[in-house]
């Protein structure tokens, strides 16, 4: 049944009041702790339908929290796949001589590089980075719920923080001092990367046709534009590394391109799925019938070796003047007589020759089967190859829409990145 949301709310308050958040400082900068502690306010979140400036649990506990922890505008609390993190971003007071210092926080490049090969190795810390990116997307940079202007000013301390979370989990680093170095080393090695992905997720979202993409990037412009809120924006246009201004429309314009470009590959490849299942039903056939033959065969050879034995006995029952003869039938010894025994073995033979000639006429079809299955085979061998070729030739090259793409996805992660 479902609840009010102002009733959930005050079960969440009187929960919150009881809740030890101190047991779950793992270090003096980070909180954390695993959603299933918390499972009893997920499933009353769930039971009640949430305001409209929520867009989901997560930003109810999120805006709890942030009051329970008296966390700042610059702290991040974050729900990551099944964990929670509440991170405190703090203030390092060095006076270092100069700016390359002052980005190290006072460490020197040698000890950085000496920390990330020992506690990160083969890259290890961008897997773990990488992994918490979406999130970090999803609940505090997402553009369905911050502004250009909002995104430009949290996103260093965002990424700062999400870097942090990393170094003080995965390193034995303590000291304030050492793991904002530490962050910021990791944290320049993989910003580009960091900003071409959250202008993927924008991009994607754009293409298609997602309105809060669209607002998002119309504040990007060559005149000036007002956005939802009624905020003035300046003009403030994606530029490329050729100084070449994209707008919504050119923007449209290529994203549609490219998708359809990605679509062209994309039923490419399923036809070469298709043509290889094609090709693996072929070939297991062709192997039944290929046993099929085999057993044919066998078949046939006994039942030569029983007409040349009833030829044998023929012979020797023609070559006999007794009226009566000795003969064993399935197994036992019986008396008949000669000529009655002949008819029987003549009849016998006329049996197996049918029989014979019912096998060899199967085995001639069966085997014109497989002639015109393996012509087939090789038809959908060529096409298969053709197009595995063509597919290769493409990922190895690009399509031409791709570099646009390419130009119009780092434009945006430059013009985001701008301060």
């Amino acid at each position: 049944m479902e609840e009010e949301f102002h009733d959930i709310e005050t079960k969440i308050d009187k929960f919150l009041k009881q809740f030890n958040i101190s047991k779950y400082l793992v270090h003096e900068a980070l909180y954390y702790f695993e959603e299933d502690d918390i499972e009893e306010l997920t499933s009353m979140l769930h039971r009640c339908k949430l305001p409209k400036k929520y867009f989901s649990y997560k930003d109810v506990l999120s805006e709890k929290f942030f009051k329970k922890m008296g966390l700042k505008e610059n702290d991040l609390f974050l729900f990551a796949d099944g964990r929670v993190y509440g991170k405190l971003f703090f203030q390092i007071e060095t006076a270092p001589t100069n700016a390359e210092n002052r980005r190290a926080c006072g460490l020197s490049p040698e000890i950085l590089e000496e920390y990330k090969k020992r506690f990160f190795p083969n890259n290890l810390h961008k897997e773990k980075i990488l992994a918490l990116l979406p999130y970090v997307i999803e609940d505090i940079l997402s553009f369905k719920k911050i502004n250009p202007m909002e995104f430009k000013k949290i996103f260093i301390p965002t990424f700062v923080n999400m870097v942090e979370i990393v170094v003080i989990g995965y390193t034995e680093l303590e000291e304030l001092q050492s793991i904002r170095g530490m962050s910021f080393y990791l944290l320049r090695e993989m910003f580009d990367e960091l900003m071409l992905f959250v202008a993927e997720d924008i991009l994607f979202h754009f293409s298609n046709q997602d309105k809060k993409a669209i607002e998002f990037l119309s504040c990007f412009s060559v005149h000036e534009s007002i956005d939802a809120k009624g905020m003035r924006y300046k003009p403030k246009p994606i530029l490329d590394e050729s100084n070449h201004a994209w707008n919504m429309t050119t923007i449209r314009s290529t994203m549609l391109q490219h998708k359809r470009a990605k679509q062209a590959v994309y039923d490419k490849k399923n036809s070469l799925i298709m043509i290889k299942q094609k090709l693996e039903a072929y070939k297991i056939n062709q192997k039944e019938l290929g046993k099929q033959i085999l057993a044919e065969q066998i078949t046939l050879q006994e039942i030569e070796a029983k007409i040349n034995h009833i030829h044998k006995t023929i012979d020797r029952l023609q070559n006999t003047e007794s009226a009566e003869v000795m003969f064993t039938e399935n197994g036992e010894e019986k008396i008949f007589q000669r000529k009655v025994l002949i008819g029987k073995m003549f009849k016998k033979e006329d049996e197996l020759l049918s029989l014979r000639n019912k096998i060899q006429k199967l085995l001639k079809e069966v085997e014109l089967v497989i002639s015109n299955k393996q012509k087939e085979v090789y038809v959908w061998e060529k096409k298969y190859a053709e197009g595995k070729e063509i597919i290769a030739n493409i990922e190895a090259i690009g399509h031409p829409m791709d570099k646009q793409y390419e130009r119009i996805q780092r434009a945006l992660a430059k013009t985001l990145a701008t301060r």
